[in-house]
């Protein structure tokens, strides 16, 4: 009787223990560092490029490459957001251009 007593009141104890350790008042952030939150965020830049004779936005976008791999019609789209005066026109030498630049940053980290 003894025995079957003991072995119900240390299932109960180690219940109890397992239960505060999971979700009760034992906290676990003394037991863990805090992790470090770090967003990286785009950062749209541009470069000037004054157009030459036989320049295409292919040969600008090359001449001119982005860090972050983004496909052509995305940089596309913002290469005529910055320049919507050449929208369906032709790039005329001696005019001078925006060429959008992408790039991380790391921003808003918690140490």
């Amino acid at each position: 009787m003894r025995f079957l007593i003991a072995s119900i009141v240390l299932l109960l104890f180690a219940f109890v223990i397992k239960v505060d350790l999971q979700e009760g008042t034992l906290p676990l952030a003394s037991f863990y560092a805090a992790p470090q939150s770090c967003e990286e965020a785009e950062k749209e830049s541009y470069v000037v490029v004054k157009i030459q004779q036989d320049d295409t936005i292919y040969s600008l976008f090359s001449a001119t490459p982005s860090p972050i791999k983004t496909t052509f019609p995305e940089r596309l789209a913002q290469f005529y957001q910055l320049n919507p005066h050449l929208n369906l026109q032709p790039l005329v030498p001696g005019d001078t251009v925006l060429i959008p630049i992408i790039s991380n940053v790391k921003e808003n980290c918690l140490n």
